[in-house]
Parts: structure tokens; sequence; C-alpha cells
């Protein structure tokens, strides 16, 4: 009966801690404070993240440069963002992967990630995309 308990805890907590991310990132993104966020928005962001990546401001994510993620992480990051399979990531790549990641968050195809969106998207599948504060 305990054992039943705390994994009904840890669900709930685990929710819980999506709402509050979603609480946290989503006034960031939300440039133009509508309760939710745009593609252009999104994307805007996400270049943004590029460029705190690129450290060396080369124009391309190398392994050195994701030092930071650990080996599970990093290879869901160039799985999903390094189309060619080349091992680097030039931002063209991370831009589209970026708008992929937005048309999957946007459940319901308006055009906007709604707060409701965001939470269920960051817990529903992993994403190097969810991982990345702005």
């Amino acid at each position: 009966m305990m054992k039943k308990i705390l994994i009904a805890l840890v669900v709930m907590l685990c929710a819980v801690s999506t709402v509050f991310a979603a609480e946290e990132i989503l006034p960031k993104l939300d440039k133009n404070k509508d309760g939710k966020i745009s593609k252009q928005e999104y994307l805007g962001a996400m270049s943004g993240s590029f460029d705190k990546l690129d450290k060396n401001r080369d124009g391309s994510i190398t392994r050195d440069e994701l030092g930071h993620m650990d080996k599970k992480e990093h290879e869901a990051f160039t799985k999903e963002t390094d189309a060619d399979g080349d091992g680097i990531i030039i931002k063209k790549e991370y831009e589209q992967a970026a708008a992929k990641r937005f048309h999957q968050l946007d459940k319901n195809r308006d055009g906007f990630i709604s707060r409701d969106e965001w939470a269920a998207g960051r817990s529903e599948m992993y994403s190097p995309f969810a991982l990345f504060t702005f």
C-alpha cells in the first residue's frame, strides 16, 4: 500500500513540476504577452539559444560546445538536429529542427503554443529543445 502511495506522489510531483516549468518559461517566450507562443516568438528564442551554444561564434555547434550534456542528451540532440549526420550542427539545421518541434507542440494546429500545449509537450516527449531555458 505504501509503495502505491509513493508512486502516486511521484507521479503528481512530476506533473506539478511540468506545470511550474511552463509557468516559468512561457512568459519569457511570450514577447507580446498574449498568453501564447507564436511561431515567430518560438523561433526567435531558438535562434538565441543556438547563439548561446555556439560558443566560438563560427556558425556551428560541435560536440565540444555541448560538453554540458551527458551522452544520452547529446545523442538525442544530435539525432534531432543534425540533418546531414556530419556531427556538426549548423544554424539552418537547428532552426529546421526547432520549426519541426514547434509544429509538434502546437497540438491544435492554431499556429500558437498554449500554456497547456507547452506543459504537455515538455512532459510527453524528450527533446533537447525542452531542456533550454530562455
